[in-house]
């Protein structure tokens, strides 16, 4: 058995919430029998068992009884996927020498199993009783199962042979060894006044099951993160996206003008001047590229919220340094919906009243959001038409300079537009990374 804390959120001393707003998703003390269900969930038994490589079971045979290895096998089976498989039935091994053995196995009318689709093949039968010598490292092939076995560091060819000890290994089905495992962890508080849970499992093998247990929890703690991680990683994602852009630009206009200054020795005599019109133009495309990206991740948004498939998609406003309260909340109302949502989904089913109520809310709150992201669109881009149109108007001015200081002005602008777009990115990433490192399970 082990314990594990299940932690108030309210507790967190140094957590995303606090160094960035908006990001913490949740909040609240945490329902002990929903993290109960959580942690007896398919999802992280089928993590437990691929991590802990657990769909293969091996055995060691003696005359009076059979044990199960763990993690000291004398050999590993390296199975091929993409070919079917044979479940539930035992490949009998005995070790000739070094490099070979004998692998025997009976079977009567059973369908092959495709492990890709989690199906089985009935389109054919198998029927074996085959016994034959193979070389480890060598691909054992037929229409029925296909893998390699290959020796293991525990493989010690004197002990083998002097044991009089056979073996055995058998392939088995994820969804059936994850149902079977779920009905064997018992999970309870230890008492009424702690949210402490113990989970325990009675089983014979006691180095695999105390695996087991450390790895259940050990996905629960990282899942937790990475749920509560979901919109500092989706912020820093859509910020990386936007920076490889603007470094792709920075670096071709970079060379233009080295270029230029080469061609125009005299340069200096330009740049110390003051051109007030330059200067003027240059803040109103620093407003402008903020602006820029600021319609970005409204759009971005705007397409997350009407494909179903990217419910977890969703960038925080705050970290890209909208300010809009309305904004902010509608979206965190959003994402308690979504978690209140992926609760029920595991306790009730969909025709449940509440999880259809839930539901319900999820669509009012999404369509909220898309009205006031197009509100926010049509707004914004009046101002950034503006902004434009001013930037235009100093262009106009600067077209009258000489063409040696008027090309130069431009390319010189062109660099410090994407300079400080990628100061602005750097900036928010660090935010988002600050917070990323500050949040705890």
């Amino acid at each position: 058995s082990t314990t594990l804390l299940i932690r108030d959120d309210n507790n967190t001393q140094l957590g995303a919430e606090n160094l960035l707003e908006g990001l913490e998703l949740f909040s609240g003390k945490k329902n002990l029998k929903n993290e109960v269900v959580i942690l007896k969930s398919y999802s992280i038994t089928e993590r437990v068992i691929d991590e802990l490589d657990l769909g293969i079971t091996y055995y060691q045979h003696s005359l009076l009884q059979t044990h199960e290895m763990f993690d000291n096998s004398p050999f590993t089976i390296d199975i091929d996927s993409s070919n079917n498989q044979l479940t539930g039935n035992k490949f009998s091994i005995k070790i000739l020498d070094e490099n070979s053995f004998e692998l025997s196995i009976v079977t009567e009318d059973q369908f092959p199993y495709n492990l890709i689709t989690e199906k089985f093949n009935k389109t054919t039968l198998a029927n074996l009783d085959i016994t034959e010598t193979y070389q480890f490292g060598e691909l054992i092939i037929n229409d029925f199962f296909s893998f390699t076995i290959n020796k293991s560091i525990f493989f010690n060819l004197d002990k083998l042979l002097n044991n009089n000890k056979t073996y055995s290994f058998k392939l088995s089905r994820i969804d059936k060894l994850a149902h079977n495992l779920i009905n064997k962890i018992t999970i309870n508080p230890i008492n009424k006044e702690t949210s402490v849970l113990k989970l325990s499992i009675r089983d014979k093998n006691p180095k695999k099951n105390i695996n087991i247990l450390n790895k259940i929890t050990e996905i629960y703690i990282r899942s937790g993160l990475d749920e509560k991680n979901i919109m500092a990683i989706n912020t820093i994602d859509f910020i990386d996206e936007q920076l490889n852009m603007v470094q792709d630009s920075l670096a071709i206009i970079e060379n233009k003008l080295e270029a230029f200054r080469v061609k125009n020795p005299n340069l200096e005599i330009i740049e110390t001047q003051d051109f007030g019109t330059y200067f003027q133009k240059q803040k109103l495309d620093n407003t402008l590229s903020e602006q820029s990206v600021n319609i970005k991740y409204y759009q971005s948004l705007l397409a997350y919220l009407k494909d179903e498939n990217n419910t977890n998609s969703i960038v925080s406003p705050t970290s890209m340094g909208i300010s809009n309260p309305e904004l902010n909340g509608l979206i965190n109302q959003l994402l308690k919906l979504y978690g209140e949502e992926g609760e029920l989904r595991l306790t009730t089913t969909k025709k449940n009243p509440t999880y259809k109520a839930i539901v319900s809310q999820i669509t009012h709150t999404k369509n909220t959001i898309i009205e006031n992201l197009n509100n926010l669109i049509a707004s914004a881009s009046i101002y950034e038409e503006e902004l434009k149109n001013r930037i235009t108007s100093f262009n106009n001015k600067i077209n009258k300079l000489p063409e040696a200081q008027k090309k130069y002005l431009i390319l010189k602008r062109q660099y410090e537009y994407n300079e400080k777009t990628s100061v602005y990115l750097q900036q928010k990433r660090y935010e988002a990374s600050l917070a990323k490192a500050g949040t705890e399970s």
